[in-house]
């Protein structure tokens, strides 16, 4: 029996229009390959696009309201912009399934750098009174310091599993490559 060869159709799988002004820069261009790459548009039009690099394990977002080429870090499956409940749900989606294949230690050093980023937010916020009112820094520092239990907690696990030495992974992980 003859082995047929299988083609690949070449083209493109999804091309989006941009909604934005140019004041908000060019679109990126994206290459897909390597990477997980996602993208969102709500009912008023903001448009979002999301790439996680799998060698790199660095995940970036675009955003075109914030600016498409202003690139913005993600990692834990946030990131330090300020964005409304139903685009955070959909970062936090994307980012599990991009990462689904990383060890529990990834995970757990991505939430850390995440909590550190937003810890680092309301230190400048606190020594810089002119943003707020007493009321507001008492805020800010409660914030801050739930913050630094998470933190906490995330470095104590990270601790336990690099004492342990486990991946971190479960079974099932454990067999992907």
């Amino acid at each position: 029996m003859e082995e047929s060869k299988l083609e690949v159709w070449e083209g493109k799988v999804l091309t989006v229009p941009n909604f934005h002004y140019k004041c908000c820069g060019q679109p990126p261009d994206l290459n897909a390959g390597g990477c997980y790459t996602a993208y969102f548009e709500n009912n008023c039009g903001e448009q979002i696009v999301f790439q996680y690099d799998h060698r790199s394990k660095k995940g970036t977002m675009w955003h075109g309201d914030y600016g498409w080429d202003k690139p913005v870090s993600v990692m834990g499956g946030g990131s330090t912009m300020i964005m409304g409940k139903e685009e955070r749900e959909w970062l936090q989606l994307v980012w599990r399934v991009a990462t689904r294949i990383e060890t529990r230690e990834f995970q757990l050093r991505s939430n850390l750098d995440l909590v550190n980023a937003y810890k680092d937010i309301y230190d400048e916020l606190l020594v810089r009174p002119e943003f707020a009112g007493k009321d507001m820094q008492h805020s800010f520092f409660k914030a801050k310091r739930k913050l630094e239990k998470q933190a906490k907690a995330l470095a104590d696990e990270l601790i336990e599993i690099r004492a342990g030495g486990e991946t971190g992974r479960d079974e099932d992980e454990r067999r992907r490559p």
